[in-house]
């Protein structure tokens, strides 16, 4: 107990001051409750759960950001010199809907529309979007990972691979490309003239990519 007095004030006049008491309950309980009851802000938002698919920013890969979605989203392979003659811009990345079959409960179909988000430049990713990245269309050159992720030190993307499923869009008639061949890559072949072929080649893609999202991405939307 604290007592006050100022000047010759009697006595009746005393101001006691006195501390809160926290008793030993309180104290445990405030600093050893569980981290579980600790509620997020209201306003806080979700983590995206929409893909994301990287392509080649080269202009001599076969898919591209002009054609990316007639590839993906419509399954026809449209020469990215098509597009640009039929007046299409390029864009830094672009959102497809992809449409496929779920089976309901009971055995039905449902037709469904996923989107997934397709870019050419990854290191504008934001740290927490990598998580999202679930295929890479690999172009070749190793170069085509520099300052990703996962890099190893001798510049090897062999790592990246295994974090992510890897994908290599080329013509039937081309050689393959020696360090596509030594990568764990999953080669996809298009015929020069006959598009009608186009159909089952993308469908061949999303098929080993939803296996690799059942397996390694499964809290994300597809």
């Amino acid at each position: 107990m604290r007592e006050s007095r100022e000047g010759t004030a009697p006595a009746h006049n005393v101001v006691l001051h006195t501390d809160p008491v926290i008793s030993p309950v309180m104290t445990f309980f405030f600093f050893f409750s569980p981290v579980s009851q600790a509620r997020p802000p209201p306003n806080q938002k979700k983590g995206s759960r929409t893909p994301i698919i990287i392509i080649p920013a080269a202009t001599t890969s076969l898919i591209t950001m002009l054609n990316s979605k007639d590839l993906l989203q419509d399954l026809k392979f449209v020469p990215s010199d098509e597009k640009k003659r039929q007046g299409c811009q390029r864009e830094n990345e672009t959102l497809i809907q992809r449409r496929k079959d779920q089976i309901q409960p009971g055995g039905t179909n449902l037709s469904v529309t996923v989107p997934y988000r397709v870019v050419d430049q990854p290191l504008k990713l934001l740290p927490q979007d990598w998580d999202r990245v679930v295929a890479v269309f690999v172009q070749g050159p190793a170069w085509q990972f520099k300052c990703w992720p996962w890099l190893l030190p001798d510049g090897s993307p062999v790592d990246i691979f295994a974090k992510i499923k890897a994908f290599h869009l080329k013509y039937d008639e081309v050689r393959l490309d020696p360090n596509v061949q030594k990568w764990d890559v999953t080669v996809l072949e298009l015929s020069y003239h006959k598009r009608h072929l186009d159909r089952p080649v993308f469908l061949k893609f999303w098929e080993t990519l939803d296996r690799y999202m059942v397996k390694h991405k499964s809290h994300l939307r597809f």
